[in-house]
């Protein structure tokens, strides 16, 4: 299933929170946000803006890591940027797995494009 939001308070209006498709880590000040799961595998996907100077507070238990170190996303959407951009332009997080999958967060070096995806483990 596929959703877009233009800001968090959409998606939180969305209940998509509270549904665990979008964390509640988000900023408020989230917009843009694109986000793709499957309710068969809790498998998700999520991308969305937040303003450069607003720093991102990750969960504890995320730590950084490689994107070479990291499980692929399961999805394939337009919004999503390509392995090698990934690589080359994003830090990458790897957070505590969640319902037995890999959860990863990466952010762009312009510190405004946050990716977060829940995956089978390789």
């Amino acid at each position: 299933m596929d959703s877009s939001f233009d800001t968090l308070r959409e998606a939180l209006d969305a209940d998509m929170v509270n549904k665990g498709w979008i964390p509640g880590w988000l900023p408020h000040e989230a917009t843009d946000l694109r986000e793709v799961h499957d309710l068969d595998s809790n498998t998700s996907a999520l991308a969305f803006t937040k303003p450069p100077a607003i720093p991102l507070q990750l969960p504890a238990d995320c730590q950084a890591t490689t994107f070479n170190n990291s499980d692929p996303v399961a999805f394939n959407r337009y919004w999503w940027p390509g392995n090698a951009r990934l690589n080359k332009s994003y830090r990458v997080f790897r957070c505590a797995p969640e319902s037995g999958k890999s959860v990863f967060v990466a952010i762009n070096r312009a510190e405004d494009r946050v990716l977060f995806w829940r995956t089978y483990a390789r």
